[in-house]
């Protein structure tokens, strides 16, 4: 017996409780609630397939069961509970169980109790779920915050930058007016500069007209000196006041311009024999046509000269040179572009001027380059583009040696100094005055065959003044 009744005493007890419990009750109507767990939008409504709870309204109060169960649940989660279930009224009713059936009734609430074991693993197994949806929902919640976060951050910076574009265009009022004094005042300082520099031009622009006429009477003075000293007659002579610059040479002169037309030659002869002379005589009739000539001398100062370019520094010169066969090629590729010959390309020359146009190179003292630092390399490829064709492309070269031995001229010219030998050259016959001292003859051998040229042909050599202003 008494194992009977610890085995089965829950039962029994529940048993008479129901029974009490059901006795008191009789004709009693319990209003009820429907409760579907329904976090999907498809079955909300109705709410007939997934029915998981009904029970009696009096013992269910969702904001009393959140509001009791504060310290178990965060009250953020009560919003989420109301939207995740939904509660429907049932029409109210009275379980009919009858007086005479306690042992079926014992029987049902028996198995109520062992169903109530299993309702407890399912309800555990929903709370997991529960707490998998609430942990979802969570998360879609703070992954809509940050979006809204970033949605607002960037409606907060588009209002900074609107305010930002408010106060910019009130400054730049201010400051357009600001500006607008600056300018004005600068416009006046300007103007006053403007004037200033006129002037200094106008002033300039007429001490070089004067000077420019003293250089025209000295150049014209000096070429009738040397006339008179040549012998020239009264009426080859030019008039008094004669303004005109380009020189015309008299007769037995006149081979100086079949030299003039070749694209290389050389200058030898004593120091006092005349090369020099004939040196500033062909530069001036080069001037005269056309060219722009630049004088390369390290032992000159740059100063003494007028109207040249002068290159007297070993890196300026070491540039000279090794652009020089590129040069020629540019000029080359141009004709070609052009579409035209090299009589053509020198028509189109005529038009240009400074290193775009005709361009005579005198080399002067050139067997000290190396001496004075040029690379011999830059300095024996330009030598030996020299004695090319290069007179087509707009080029003419003179060089000035004190003596035939052309291996002196470059160290780089072995096997190349026969070239050298064999260009036309002028040899400037010297002579001695009362004093010893070698001084021009006024004559040169004219070698059109070179340095071993056996038909040499005697010239004149004309008395050019000593100006190097050109």
């Amino acid at each position: 017996m008494k194992k009977f009744l610890h085995k089965h005493g829950t039962v029994i007890a529940l048993t008479l409780a129901g029974f009490f419990h059901l006795v008191s009750h009789l004709g009693t109507q319990f209003e009820r609630y429907q409760i579907c767990f329904a976090p999907s939008e498809k079955s909300v409504p109705g709410c007939e397939k997934d029915i998981d709870l009904v029970v009696l309204k009096q013992l269910y109060d969702l904001s009393l069961y959140g509001e009791g169960n504060g310290s178990e649940f965060k009250r953020e989660w009560i919003d989420i509970i109301k939207k995740s279930t939904v509660v429907r009224n049932i029409p109210a009713s009275n379980p009919d169980i009858p007086k005479y059936s306690l042992l079926v009734l014992g029987l049902i609430i028996y198995a109520r109790y062992n169903q109530g074991l299993k309702a407890s693993a399912l309800q555990n197994n929903y709370s997991s779920e529960l707490e998998a949806f609430k942990t979802q929902v969570y998360e879609n919640w703070v992954h809509g915050f940050n979006e809204r976060k970033v949605i607002f951050k960037k409606q907060e910076f588009q209002a900074e930058k609107e305010i930002a574009l408010e106060i910019n265009k009130l400054r730049g009022e201010g400051q357009l007016k600001h500006l607008q004094e600056v300018l004005k005042r600068s416009n006046t300082i300007d103007e006053a500069k403007f004037d200033l520099a006129l002037s200094e031009i106008a002033a300039k622009k007429s001490e070089f007209s004067k000077l420019k006429a003293e250089n025209l009477r000295d150049a014209a003075k000096a070429d009738k000196e040397s006339q008179k000293i040549l012998g020239m007659k009264n009426s080859d002579q030019e008039p008094e006041g004669a303004t005109s610059t380009k020189l015309e040479l008299d007769e037995q002169y006149r081979w100086i311009y079949q030299l003039l037309k070749l694209p290389f030659r050389v200058l030898s002869g004593e120091q006092g024999s005349g090369k020099s002379t004939l040196e500033r005589l062909m530069i001036r009739l080069l001037k005269d046509d056309g060219y722009h000539v630049i004088i390369v001398n390290p032992e000159t100062n740059p100063s003494v000269w007028g109207g040249v370019q002068v290159l007297t520094d070993a890196p300026e010169m070491n540039i000279f040179f090794e652009n020089f066969p590129a040069t020629i090629q540019d000029r080359k590729q141009q004709a070609i572009e052009m579409g035209i010959d090299e009589d053509d390309y020198l028509d189109y020359l005529k038009d240009k001027s400074g290193l775009e146009g005709k361009v005579a190179i005198f080399l002067m003292e050139s067997n000290t380059y190396e001496v004075h630092g040029v690379d011999p390399d830059h300095w024996a490829n330009f030598l030996k583009q020299s004695l090319t064709n290069i007179r087509k492309w707009g080029f003419t070269v003179c060089l000035t040696a004190h003596s035939d031995n052309q291996t002196a001229v470059s160290s780089k010219l072995s096997g190349f100094s026969k070239n050298i030998d064999a260009a036309p050259r002028v040899e400037c016959i010297s002579t001695t005055n009362n004093d010893g001292e070698a001084v021009s003859s006024g004559k040169a051998w004219l070698k059109m065959k070179g340095v071993n040229d056996k038909e040499p042909v005697e010239v004149s050599l004309y008395n050019y003044p000593k100006t190097k202003k050109f």
